[in-house]
C-alpha cells in the first residue's frame, strides 16, 4: 500500500451472537468491499477482540481482499474497537463499516467525494434491511428512516453502520465508554455537531444492514431502551411513560414523512403490530438503564 494512501476503511463487528467467530459478516462485506467503484487505492483494516487470536481466518476473506489487515485489540466493545481500527489507518480519510451491513457497489466512491472536495467533514448513506418482504420493509421503516428527511442534504446524524469521516474527526471524538454502543455513538454525536462539523447525508448511497426475527429485534430495543432512559432521564419510572410516547411519535413521524417510500399499500396493517411487540423490551432495556446495568444480559451488541 501506498504510504501516502488518501484513504483507509476500518471494518468491525458490533453484533456477536455466539462466543465462537463464524466470520459470516466480514465473508460477506469483504465481496461487497471488493466490488466498490472506486478509482482510488484504499486499505482496509480489520479490527477483532483479542480473544479471537487464536481462531483460523478464513482464507476467503484475503482472496476477495489481498491487501486486508487484521488486527486485534484487548476490548470487546465496538466502540473501542473502532477507535483502535482508525490507530492503525493511514489515509486521510477514513470509512468505518460494521461488518453487519453491506455497502452497495457506488458507497465508497460517492461518499469519498464528498468529504474529499472539502464542505463537509463526514458522508454517510442511508441504510435499510431489503425489500422482500413485508417484514424487512416495515422494520426498515421504523428503525432506520428517521433520519431519513426524504432528501439528500444536511444532517444531525452520523451513521453508526457506515460513514466516511475525515481523519481529524475520528482523532478528535472518540467513542465514549457506555453500556451499549447506541449510546456511545449519541454522546459522540453530539459532541461532533456541538463543534459545528458538517455532516452530509447522500439518500441514494445505500448499505444493507442484517436483519434476524424475534430474538434479534428483542435483544435491539433492549439495547434502544437502555439508550433512551441513559441519555434523555431523568432516571426514573415517571420516564419511562414519556420516552414510550416519544418512540410512538418518532414511529408516527416517519410513516407521514416517508412511508410511502418504504411500503406498498399492503404492509401497512403489520407497523402496529411491530411497535407493540417492540413496546415490551425496549421497556425492558430501560429498567435495565434503572438497575444501572452495565452489560444487558445476554445481548449480543458489544
Amino acid at each position: 500500500m501506498n504510504p501516502d494512501c488518501q484513504l483507509s476503511v476500518v471494518l468491525v463487528s458490533d453484533f456477536e451472537p455466539s462466543a465462537s467467530k463464524s466470520w459470516k459478516d466480514e465473508k460477506a462485506l469483504v465481496q461487497a468491499l471488493a466490488r466498490q467503484e472506486i478509482d482510488e487505492p484504499y486499505e482496509v483494516i480489520l479490527v477483532e477482540s483479542a480473544r479471537h487470536r487464536a481462531e483460523p481466518v478464513p482464507a476467503s476473506l484475503y482472496e476477495a481482499l489481498p491487501n486486508l489487515q487484521i488486527h486485534y485489540f484487548d476490548s470487546l466493545k465496538s466502540a473501542a474497537l473502532k477507535d483502535y481500527g482508525v490507530l492503525q489507518a493511514r489515509g486521510r480519510y477514513v470509512a468505518v463499516l460494521e461488518s453487519d451491513c453491506l455497502p452497495e457497489p457506488q458507497w465508497l466512491g460517492r461518499l469519498f467525494e464528498i468529504v474529499r472536495n472539502g464542505e463537509w467533514a463526514i458522508a454517510s448513506g442511508r441504510t435499510h434491511y431489503g425489500h422482500e418482504t413485508t417484514y424487512h420493509r416495515v422494520l426498515s421503516l421504523l428503525h432506520r428512516s428517521w433520519y431519513d428527511s426524504g432528501k439528500s442534504g444536511s444532517t444531525d446524524y452520523v451513521s453508526n453502520n457506515g460513514a466516511i469521516y475525515e481523519r481529524a474527526i475520528l482523532e478528535k471524538y472518540p467513542y465514549p465508554d457506555s453500556t451499549t454502543p447506541f449510546l456511545s455513538a449519541h454522546l459522540r454525536n453530539d459532541r461532533i455537531l456541538a463543534d459545528g462539523h458538517r455532516i452530509y447525508f447522500d439518500r441514494d448511497v445505500i448499505m444493507r444492514h442484517a436483519v434476524g426475527g424475534w430474538s434479534f429485534l428483542w435483544d435491539l430495543q433492549r439495547n434502544k431502551g437502555h439508550q433512551a432512559m441513559s441519555y434523555h432521564g431523568p432516571r426514573s419510572v415517571f420516564s419511562m411513560r414519556r420516552l414510550l410516547i416519544a418512540k410512538a411519535r418518532q414511529n408516527v413521524r416517519d410513516c407521514r414523512r416517508v412511508g410511502r417510500d418504504y411500503l406498498r399499500w399492503y404492509d401497512w396493517p403489520l407497523v402496529p403490530v411491530i411497535v407493540l411487540a417492540e413496546a415490551l423490551p425496549y421497556c425492558v432495556g430501560m429498567i435495565h438503564a434503572l438497575n444501572d446495568v452495565q452489560h444487558i444480559p445476554g445481548s449480543a451488541y458489544r
